[in-house]
């Protein structure tokens, strides 16, 4: 019995984990979209200019794919229901940023001291663009890049 028991624990688990994905808002809400792309992370550079691959290489080496959802029609709706799922879901919020109408905001998802997943919120003149990003960094990787570009978060 208490093998039963752990085993529906971890299955449970293991799927509560992978529903807290972007991925998951990004199917559940796609058909709602103006515009919707899902795009393999090595093509990314190919709409990059060559300065700018450099500078984040180290970043595009990790990334696996990157999904975005722009709404202009239903974008504070849609804006509610992504609240709610970043509410459920076990990202961490990082960054905000507001300057009159317009909102940023920069969320986390990590396991075991990585980075797996980066989503970025844009609210701007009644539009939501929604960006996430399935990658495998380390905190070394990010220190790198800030390194690299003098960046710095103090």
């Amino acid at each position: 019995m208490k093998k039963i028991i752990t085993i529906l624990v971890v299955v449970l688990l293991s799927s509560c984990a992978t529903n807290t994905s972007f991925n998951t808002f990004y199917q559940k809400n796609q058909k709602e979209a103006d515009f919707s792309l899902g795009l393999n992370a090595a093509l990314i550079r190919s709409f990059l200019p060559d300065e700018d691959i450099e500078d984040i290489k180290p970043l595009l080496k990790k990334a696996k794919h990157i999904r975005i959802l722009v709404f202009s029609e239903n974008a504070e709706q849609i804006g509610l229901k992504f609240d709610k799922f970043i509410k459920r879901s076990t990202f961490e919020d990082i960054i905000k940023l507001k300057e009159d109408s317009d909102k940023i905001k920069l969320f986390t998802l990590e396991n075991k001291n990585r980075i797996k997943e980066i989503v970025l919120e844009i609210a701007s003149d009644g539009d939501l663009v929604l960006l996430g990003l399935k990658t495998n960094l380390t905190p070394e990787d990010i220190s790198q890049v800030l390194n690299e570009n003098s960046v710095s978060l103090k």
